[in-house]
């Protein structure tokens, strides 16, 4: 139940580019590393790993397989 309450806050975090677990910009993280054309990893600097699709401008949570 506490699951359906904090993932809407997360996506809107996340729509924001800010990071749901350390609140900073994701645009300013310290590691970012290209993937493909419109993919990049990023690393928030609490250490997180997200995914950038360069196309849609939107950031999500990376997955085990794309770490």
């Amino acid at each position: 139940m506490l699951k359906r309450l904090i993932a809407p806050l997360q996506k809107i975090l996340l729509q924001k580019g800010i990071c749901p677990g350390c609140t900073s910009q994701l645009s300013k993280a310290k590691f970012r590393e290209p993937r493909t054309e419109k993919i990049e990893r990023v690393t928030c600097n609490c250490g997180r790993v997200y995914i950038y699709d360069n196309e849609v401008s939107t950031y999500r949570r990376a997955l085990d397989s794309e770490i």
